[in-house]
């Protein structure tokens, strides 16, 4: 998977500030507390949105943003209530999904775009814990993210070993520790024994946190993608 180095431009907390309150004058909802701090990462996992980039009361926005790729840092934004929070088509602008979401100080999240068209688009925010693992493990969690796969999914490792069971359509599993090196993963259906995706052997090194997530469906295709949070 091509991974590109997003860049956005960094402004004092007093610049943000005033930016914030200019933004507030045209929107009530957001209810941002330019005083607190959260981090952020940012992934397009909606197949047929083209490139996108992604807007929210408090930030510069992030751009370049095509299909499975990621920012590849956390950024640091301000935290708050209510928070407009839109991907934009990045050649015209247009509104491809928006969404308002609440962060809180201190916390660590990944925002992803999902869905199969403008029409079904979504934002959507998950917590992440980048506490580290034990000594030589790697620490994972799965989301379902695929709008044309069974309601709830298994993740299984490439030898049939359980990973996470019954993940349900976007929602995301508990954190597993596994042994660090390379991996290979499958996704089923929930109880089923066809695979509808597979991740070829990946590496997930010791102390690192990871996600997994699946995206697609039978038409646009399914892929299983592996973000580091660390």
């Amino acid at each position: 998977m091509k991974i590109k180095t997003i860049f956005i431009k960094l402004i004092p907390v007093k610049v943000m500030a005033a930016a914030a309150l200019i933004f507030l004058s045209s929107c009530d909802s957001n209810e941002v507390d330019p005083f607190g701090s959260a981090h952020l990462k940012v992934v397009n996992a909606a197949p047929n949105s083209g490139s996108q980039k992604f807007v929210m009361a408090n930030i510069p926005y992030i751009g370049n943003l095509d299909y499975l790729e990621h920012s590849v840092s956390y950024h640091d934004v301000a935290v708050g209530n209510n928070l407009v929070s839109q991907f934009r088509d990045e050649n015209d602008n247009d509104l491809y999904a928006s969404e308002e979401l609440d962060l809180d100080d201190d916390k660590r999240y990944t925002v992803y775009l999902t869905g199969e068209s403008r029409n079904d688009a979504e934002v959507r925010l998950y917590e992440d814990n980048i506490t580290a693992p034990a000594s030589g493990k790697a620490k994972v969690k799965f989301i379902h993210l695929s709008a044309g796969a069974p309601a709830n999914i298994d993740f299984i490792d490439a030898q049939g070993n359980n990973l996470a069971l019954n993940v349900a359509r976007y929602n995301q599993s508990d954190y597993s520790e596994i042994n660090a090196g390379s991996l290979g993963i499958q996704v089923r259906g929930s109880g089923e024994s066809e695979n509808l995706a597979a991740l070829a052997a990946t590496d997930f090194a010791a102390g690192k946190v990871y996600t997994v997530f699946i995206a697609g469906s039978s038409a646009s295709g399914y892929t299983i993608s592996q973000i580091s949070h660390n």
